[in-house]
């Protein structure tokens, strides 16, 4: 009788692990790290994962991100290459130069990367350009006279014209006359001729009268010789006016063709 009762008391404490067991967390929940054990796996944070800390990942440059093995960002070796042109320097992807040494041919470092070596100016072996010459861009350019009246190579300043006309006046032919001269002189930049008008009358028919102000400025220095195909016109009419005031002193000086070098 004692043997069977024993027997018994035996077979319901090994049913009741056996329960106990079943009762785990299913996966891929845990509660430790017996529950991932199957799997190679490690519990983080209630769920099994590959990785909990970085010894846990194999593999040069890997390590444990939210529970997964991951190359780490910027690794390079011999199989893993950089992107773009960075350069791979001891183990870790960087600038593709870091001075002159790391650049060849006709380039040298600039802001970490190998760039060409312009002509002139900041990088280039001689940085000045040759007597009549400007560095433009890196580049050196045949430098170019500013006829437009306002640079310091000659040229008039503006053209000043009579109210609600367009004709060149007389007194205003000598600033044309030097403009043409210095135009034809070789070398000089193309001009633009801008038309302005004074406050008075509507925006559309003053945007008309500054065309037709810069159109007249043209043609007479085409008359005089200089190529059509340097000059060009635009009319701001009375929105940009020279001197602001409601008088006739202000007036006079926003009727004009103004000259930009282009």
């Amino acid at each position: 009788m004692f043997r069977i009762r024993g027997f018994l008391q035996a077979l319901f404490l090994g049913a009741v692990g056996l329960v106990a067991t079943a009762c785990g967390p299913t996966y891929p929940k845990c509660e430790n790290d017996e529950h991932c054990a199957e799997k190679g796996e490690y519990c983080l944070n209630g769920r099994c994962q590959q990785c909990r800390e970085n010894s846990q990942c194999e593999g040069a440059g890997m390590e444990c991100a939210s529970g997964r093995c991951q190359r780490r960002a910027g690794y390079c070796d011999e199989s893993v290459s950089c992107p773009g042109n960075q350069k791979c320097r001891d183990n870790e992807c960087g600038a593709e130069c870091l001075d002159n040494s790391e650049c060849q041919g006709n380039t040298y470092c600039s802001g970490g990367s190998c760039i060409e070596k312009p002509e002139c100016g900041e990088g280039a072996d001689n940085p000045t350009c040759p007597a009549g010459s400007e560095c433009v861009g890196g580049r050196c350019q045949v430098s170019l006279t500013d006829c437009s009246g306002g640079g310091a190579n000659g040229g008039g300043g503006p053209v000043y014209f009579d109210y609600d006309r367009h004709n060149i006046k007389p007194n205003q032919r000598a600033k044309m006359d030097a403009i043409a001269a210095c135009m034809k002189a070789g070398n000089s930049a193309p001009l633009r001729i801008e038309g302005h008008c004074d406050e008075r009358g509507t925006e559309e028919y003053n945007l008309a009268l500054g065309e037709r102000r810069a159109d007249a400025a043209r043609r007479y220095l085409q008359s005089l010789g200089v190529d059509a195909g340097r000059l060009s016109t635009v009319s701001f009419g009375e929105n940009r006016p020279a001197a602001n005031g409601s008088n006739e002193a202000a007036w006079r000086q926003n009727r004009r063709a103004e000259f930009v070098a282009q």
